[in-house]
């Protein structure tokens, strides 16, 4: 690196450096690309489309129920029967969770913040039925209310 004390009339260079600039702008753009990401709270599932509703961003303000389908494994079924069905993997925050404890879980999470909204997030691989059965058990814990997590139309 150089410096340049001034031109031929003998007055200094008024000549700015944005070299360091440039490298301060560069990694904090990295820095909000990588934390952007990771604002959202719960389980990452792939999220079913929606025409309508209100746009809402999770800043990590909500208690996330998330309701993943599972892995999808080759079960070879014999000819006249029905294959097992294969029940959803459930989720409080970043927490697996079973049906018989989710309420449980889900008033241990809302002990930390009692203030924060539930959101129930579900896979689009699954049916209605699976989602709807996880919110079942949740209305039946108390809860009424009750925010669902879908993705919105792309323009």
């Amino acid at each position: 690196m150089g410096m340049k004390v001034g031109d031929r009339s003998g007055g200094p260079m008024a000549d700015i450096n944005v070299t360091p600039l440039v490298d301060v702008v560069l990694v904090l753009l990295i820095i909000f690309m990588v934390i952007t990401h990771l604002l959202g709270s719960g389980v990452d599932v792939p999220l079913p489309p929606a025409q309508t509703g209100t746009e809402v961003r999770d800043g990590g303000q909500h208690l996330v129920v998330s309701v993943k389908a599972p892995e999808q494994r080759k079960i070879v079924v014999p000819e006249g029967m029905v294959a097992p069905r294969i029940p959803p993997e459930i989720y409080v925050d970043m927490t697996r969770s079973e049906p018989d404890a989710l309420i449980t879980d889900i008033n241990e999470a809302y002990q930390d913040n009692p203030e924060r909204s539930l959101l129930v997030k579900g896979d689009k691989n699954l049916t209605w039925q699976d989602v709807r059965e996880v919110m079942d058990i949740i209305h039946i814990g108390g809860m009424s209310t009750m925010l669902l997590a879908v993705e919105g139309e792309k323009e």
